[in-house]
């Protein structure tokens, strides 16, 4: 890495969980009460596939849905991550 002239990085789900993202269970309960209650979806992943009914259904969910996994504050993995190759001509693939 240290002598590349380029490096892309390839990143899938697996690495969000392992940065600490939690879309289930208690966390998805907490914030998602009612898509658990009126549509039966157990997960922030599944119920992003929802066909909502309504424009603002659909950015009420997504609105919160993007602050709570982008802006609550970049997570240890990422900062990591990013000092790693904050110097390096990068690529992130996702």
């Amino acid at each position: 890495m240290k002598e590349a002239e380029a490096i892309v990085i390839g990143a899938g789900a697996g690495l969000s969980t392992a940065a600490g993202f939690i879309y289930d269970g208690d966390n998805f309960l907490n914030n998602f009460q009612y898509m658990h209650d009126k549509y039966g979806y157990v997960d922030m992943y599944s119920a992003c596939f929802h066909d909502f009914a309504t424009s603002e259904e659909m950015w009420g969910y997504w609105s919160k849905f993007i602050y709570l996994n982008r802006y609550q504050g970049p997570k240890k993995l990422y900062l990591d991550l990013y000092e790693i190759f904050k110097n390096k001509n990068y690529f992130i693939l996702t």
